[in-house]
């Protein structure tokens, strides 16, 4: 029988795949794992090293997978051409059989910066998959740009741990890493049918958002604010009252119980993302290269955060009540990207779909790299690394 140590450990593991940091209590802990709350204290000095153990514990199991992806991919002919394969099972293989290794991941990211502890812990997490990464890049000859495909894997697996149909999502899935692979080895890049029927069906069938009254929509509007600053934890009543500057009694008449009022922040937040995700339609101009160098680095150093598009992911990922959403999250990415892309490469390079898409989840990672100063790569490397993803699609 496992020792309570392993147990409240496994169930920390659990909770962050199930219900989110932000539901995990020593209470809930302790019920869950069938032991007593001092069992956490008599084993940990706090909650938050129990947490910090939980993700150590993952981290000797990634370490693993990473080591046994690289063992499958053994004796593979070391040119781009067979890159494809490979990613596309990293990223299906880790989003989908490891999924309670990719929410650990994922949680870490959203425990960083807030304890030291799981500071040093996200930079284990960076080291593995830098790594990681530069071996495969290494195995598959991919030169400069083994960097790029560590962007690439961050955002892709991100993306699909969020589940709409599985034929489609692997399908796409393979699409994408196809056009990849096809940068990689600068030939042409090939059809994408299946990723085109999803986002086909994310724009058709986009949920309807409830009309709400001006006060109503304020308070969305505060929650999703609220969330975007300091996470789901920080979403109680009394704070978004005094962030939309309104009494308690409204904010509690308007949505009665906390799961309501996280749905609407949700749906702010989902909102959001739309328009984001649905600018750029206008015709493409003309963009100097070092420009918008210049102007995506000016937007990371000024400290944009990624954290409510974070929250919202993985809550979609993981609530089948928010799984509405998914589709477009996860198909209708790369609008603006495409206008901007396209822009760089001129009127003579006509960009693609999944370019674009792609383009647009390289610079989402960048942002979440990002987001903590503390860990902020330098600006040199910044560019560096813009300026290497735009030389792959310039080809």
């Amino acid at each position: 029988m496992p020792s309570s140590y392993d147990r409240l450990v496994a169930t920390v593991q659990g909770q962050w795949e199930e219900q989110g940091g932000a539901a995990i209590s020593a209470r809930r802990i302790s019920v869950a794992a069938g032991v007593p709350v001092s069992s956490i204290y008599h084993h940990f000095e706090s909650m938050e090293h129990l947490l910090a153990a939980a993700q150590q514990a993952q981290l000797v199991r990634a370490k693993g997978w990473c080591k046994e992806m690289l063992e499958e991919a053994e004796g593979l002919p070391g040119r781009p051409e067979a890159f494809a394969g490979f990613f596309a099972e990293a990223v299906d293989d880790w989003a989908i059989r490891q999924r309670d290794l990719a929410f650990a991941w994922r949680e870490c990211g959203l425990l960083a910066g807030e304890n030291a502890l799981f500071d040093a812990v996200g930079r284990e997490w960076e080291q593995l998959w830098a790594g990681f990464w530069q071996e495969v890049g290494e195995r598959f000859a991919l030169g400069e740009f083994a960097g790029i495909a560590d962007r690439m894997f961050e955002n892709e697996s991100f993306l699909h741990m969020i589940r709409w149909r599985r034929l489609v999502d692997r399908a796409g899935l393979d699409e994408t890493a196809r056009t990849l692979g096809a940068l990689f080895c600068r030939k042409p890049v090939p059809p994408a049918p299946w990723r085109e029927f999803a986002r086909e069906e994310a724009m058709r069938s986009m949920p309807t958002l409830p009309q709400r009254d001006p006060m109503a929509a304020q308070i969305v509007t505060a929650a999703a604010e609220l969330i975007g600053t300091s996470g789901v934890a920080s979403l109680t009543h009394r704070m978004v009252a005094e962030r939309a500057g309104l009494t308690l009694g409204m904010v509690s008449h308007k949505f009665k119980t906390k799961s309501a009022l996280i749905e609407a922040a949700f749906e702010g937040l989902y909102s959001a993302n739309l328009e984001r995700m649905q600018a750029g339609t206008g015709a493409a101009v003309t963009h100097d290269a070092q420009d918008v160098v210049n102007g995506i680095v000016d937007l990371l150093c000024t400290g944009t955060s990624a954290r409510g598009s974070n929250e919202l992911f993985i809550a979609v990922a993981r609530d089948a009540s928010l799984r509405q959403f998914g589709l477009q999250l996860r198909y209708l990415r790369g609008r603006a990207s495409r206008r901007t892309l396209q822009g760089l490469l001129g009127p003579d390079r006509a960009v693609g779909m999944v370019e674009a898409a792609l383009f647009s989840g390289f610079t989402a990672s960048l942002i979440r790299s990002c987001a903590d100063p503390a860990t902020r790569p330098p600006e040199k490397a910044i560019r560096g690394e813009l300026e290497s993803v735009i030389a792959l699609f310039a080809g």
